[in-house]
């Protein structure tokens, strides 16, 4: 109960815990996905700082390829080497990132060192012009775009805000490409001279998704933002660009541009630093933003576990109050009740039962445990009756055993002397055999009124004897057996005799032991009945009665022992052991000790030890090992193995054997004093 008690208070408990832990975890997940997030955009300078030296290498190679690499050809170096340093720093960045812990992120990342691996065969290509000029720019703009993936990566549960920022730098990377785009292929149009096939649609559609990205970083931005915007993209440089590009699509008919490409060229890259200036103020203002958030989630994270550590303290302080109150309570309604048991099991039987109060449960609150001790005493009035009407059934079943078992015995009776009569004038062997099986049934409906008479807890009457030869017992016992021609048995010597009070029980044990070791094996087999002594007990006796049958399962041999050692009471699931349980009353009376248990080869063995409380007369015996017993079918049979007795051949019984065996059994319940 006390287990059960535990369980029910420490439930919630258990369960306030979980939750604890739950959003304890909850809340330090956020920490970790805000820090994640943190080192990711911090990388974002290295990021830009590459997309920059990318951007600065496409154009001045789209310009050089353009010219017929005949410009900017020492800036293609420089910018090549920029290149090569920043993809150096970015991947130092990138690989202090554990990267693995973001879904999506290892992919992102995956892509974009694949793109950078592509730059130094298009360098090769650029060198041995293999490739368009067109073709060149396409590889490098690929590599920016997965740099764009990086900086728009956006792990799952990301603080809407920091989402925000996200965009903005996104559309803020944007912008900044589609300038670099449209100064690449603005130079490289200037260097030709003119717009090739295809050229000025290129261009103006890079001018117009230029537009579209400003467009969304104005929608996107915050108004701090759009004024950083504004403050830092302005100057002679962006008018410039404005003019150039302008210019260049009011001269597409012409057959050469009269813009300076230098001139140009140098303007873009003014209005470019420009644009770089205002993203790196967009990142710092995105670092400062999230780690403002981490810091929050920080001090919310412990706050939640300072709480829910206050709340398990409280509910853990709650059960343990509420626990030991009903636990108090529980203990004084289990020691009352246990008293009040106890009482009733000692209450008074018969008419002093009916003036003797019954006891009660001294618990008087009127809470549930109160309710539960008044149930109880209803409990405890209702058992009383049941065991006052159980004894008066009880009693009134044995007295109608006896009564029943005594009109019998008078019948059983006259039957035998009469039988005796017939069987002592009867010289033919067929009809003493015919005799001698009508002797057998009505010596089995005395013995069973005599087995009534024990279950119903009755003294049998008319059965006294005077000290007995155990020999004769046994052969007292097995002319009651109705097939007595399977038995062979040995002898107990001379010197073994049965004291007279003991000798009718012995026989009705022993004889239900016969009688089921010959009904429960196959009739091929015989059943050996067997002596030895025990050295721990030199005054006892040992009976063995072994068949030679299917035997018994352990679980089965163990609960036909339990009925044997401590009878019960006789009820619907005890009638078919019956005859087990007359053993054991009558062992019981004796203080006979009765062991079932497995034979060697198959079959059961009854151990009956006789007590030398009721054996008289008995001389020493030599102790030695008992042959096997050779029956008359030449068949041996190795029961006899182990058993320590004076050496005697056993033997069958026959007719005449039993005939005068049960002649001498009767006349000892004639006549008690004779041996």
């Amino acid at each position: 109960m006390r287990r059960k008690l535990v369980v029910v208070v420490a439930a919630p408990a258990l369960v306030a815990v979980a939750l604890a832990v739950h959003g304890a975890l909850g809340s330090w997940s956020s920490v970790a996905d805000l820090g994640q997030a943190s080192n990711l955009v911090r990388v974002h300078h290295q990021i830009n700082d590459l997309a920059d030296a990318l951007q600065q290498e496409r154009d001045v190679t789209a310009v050089y390829v353009s010219s017929g690499r005949g410009l900017l050809e020492d800036e293609v170096d420089a910018a090549r080497t920029d290149t090569d340093t920043a993809v150096a720093k970015y991947r130092t960045a990138i690989g202090g990132l554990d990267v693995t812990d973001t879904p999506g992120l290892p992919e992102v990342v995956a892509d974009t060192d694949d793109a950078l691996d592509g730059l130094k065969p298009v360098r090769s290509a650029v060198t041995n012009a293999n490739l368009t000029e067109g073709a060149i720019r396409a590889t490098y703009t690929e590599a920016v775009a997965t740099l764009f993936s990086l900086v728009t990566f956006d792990p799952d549960g990301t603080d809407p805000r920091l989402a925000g920022d996200l965009r903005v730098l996104g559309d803020m990377f944007k912008v900044k490409e589609y300038a670099s785009q449209a100064r690449a292929e603005l130079g490289a149009v200037l260097a030709a001279g003119a717009f090739g096939t295809g050229t000025l649609q290129d261009f103006t559609g890079i001018l117009a998704r230029q537009q579209d990205a400003v467009d969304a970083l104005l929608a996107d931005a915050s108004g701090d933002q759009r004024t950083r915007y504004a403050n830092a993209v302005q100057g002679a440089a962006v008018s410039q660009v404005g003019t150039d590009q302008a210019g260049a699509l009011e001269q597409a008919g012409a057959e050469r541009l009269t813009i300076d490409p230098t001139v140009s060229f140098a303007a873009a890259t003014e209005k470019l630093n420009l644009l770089r200036d205002a993203q790196t103020q967009l990142l710092s203002g995105a670092i400062d933003a999230v780690d403002g958030l981490q810091d929050d989630a920080l001090v919310a994270a412990w706050v939640t576990i300072g709480v829910f550590a206050l709340l398990i303290l409280l509910a853990v302080a709650l059960s343990a109050v509420v626990g030991r109150s009903l636990s108090r309570s529980l203990r004084r309604l289990r020691t009352s009740a246990v008293h009040v048991a106890e009482e009733l099991t000692r209450r008074p039987s018969g008419a002093e039962q009916a003036a003797s109060p019954l006891p009660r449960v001294e618990i008087d609150t009127g809470d549930e445990i109160g309710e539960v001790a008044r149930a109880f005493d209803s409990v405890t009035s209702a058992c009383a009756r049941l065991v006052e009407d159980r004894s008066e059934l009880r009693g009134s079943m044995n007295a109608g055993f006896v009564n029943l078992a005594r009109r019998n015995q008078l019948c059983a009776e006259r039957i035998l002397r009469a039988l005796d009569e017939w069987e002592q004038d009867e010289l033919d062997t067929e009809r003493l055999r015919r005799l001698f099986v009508i002797d057998h049934l009505a010596t089995r409906m005395r013995r069973t009124d005599d087995s009534l008479m024990v279950l119903a807890g009755a003294q049998t009457v008319g059965r006294r004897a005077g000290p007995t030869a155990l020999d004769e017992v046994v052969g007292a016992a097995l002319s009651e057996v109705e097939f007595y021609t399977r038995v062979v048995r040995r002898s107990a010597g001379d010197g073994v005799v049965v004291a007279g009070h003991a000798v009718p029980h012995v026989v009705h044990l022993l004889s239900e032991l016969l009688d089921n070791a010959t009904t429960f094996s196959p009739p091929s087999t015989q059943v050996t009945v067997g002596f030895m002594r025990t050295p721990s007990d030199p005054g006892a006796v040992v009976v063995l009665v072994r068949d030679h049958g299917v035997g018994l399962s352990q679980e089965r041999l163990a609960e036909l022992n339990r009925r044997v050692t401590a009878p019960e009471d006789v009820d619907g699931s005890t009638v078919r052991n019956m005859g087990l349980i007359v053993v054991g009353r009558l062992a019981a009376r004796h203080g006979i000790e009765v062991r079932l248990g497995p034979t060697d080869g198959g079959g059961v063995t009854a151990t009956v030890v006789l007590p030398g409380t009721i054996l008289v007369g008995e001389e020493p015996q030599e102790y030695q090992r008992m042959p096997r017993t050779a029956p008359a079918n030449g068949r041996q049979d190795s029961t006899g193995v182990g058993e320590i007795a004076p050496y005697l051949p056993g033997r069958a019984l026959d007719l005449r054997d039993a005939v005068a065996m049960r002649r001498q059994q009767r006349r000892r319940r004639v006549n008690p004093t004779d041996n």
